[in-house]
């Protein structure tokens, strides 16, 4: 006999509720037969055996979720660095636009906060660099952006001549 056949109503041929519930207490009472007709040893041991897998089992689940966990922490953390690196470039792209719109900046080194951005300071170093060969003035301006208390920096440095 199919074992899925086992399982359908005699009558009907079909899965019925009752069936079930007929099976089930049939199987309760093999098992509950086949553990009273054995010796106490064999029952201690099923259930020594029943009590390690489910031992195993929690330990299997608590690393996967530990694991689990940790991953999701370290996402978190790069999520947030990320988050401020965007916000340092964009600080340093309006700031450098700035320096720009004054025409060919002058030597001069400068600091601050961006007020649109509290907790994150920039420091603007402009320097002369010379060569002679070219015929023009160049200015080398450093911007370093900073935040998290100075822990972290974003800086960018670049040539402007006054090529005309």
């Amino acid at each position: 006999m199919n074992t899925l056949n086992s399982f359908r109503s005699s009558e009907t041929g079909n899965w019925g509720s009752e069936d079930w519930g007929s099976r089930i207490s049939e199987f309760e009472f093999r098992n509950k037969r086949f553990l009273k007709s054995s010796s106490p040893n064999l029952r201690s041991k099923i259930a020594g055996f029943i009590l390690l897998e489910v031992l195993v089992a929690v330990v299997i689940l608590g690393t996967a979720l530990a694991v689990l966990l940790g991953s999701v922490n370290k996402n978190l953390i790069l999520a947030s660095q990320s988050k401020s690196l965007t916000i340092a470039g964009i600080l340093a792209q309006k700031k450098l636009t700035e320096i720009e719109l004054e025409g060919f900046p002058e030597v001069r080194e400068e600091q601050g906060e961006f007020e649109e951005a509290p907790g994150f300071n920039w420091f603007l170093s402009v320097r002369p660099f010379d060569i002679r060969e070219l015929g023009t003035a160049i200015r080398v301006v450093s911007l370093l952006i900073t935040w998290d208390e100075g822990k972290e920096d974003f800086e960018v440095t670049l040539a402007v001549s006054d090529f005309r």
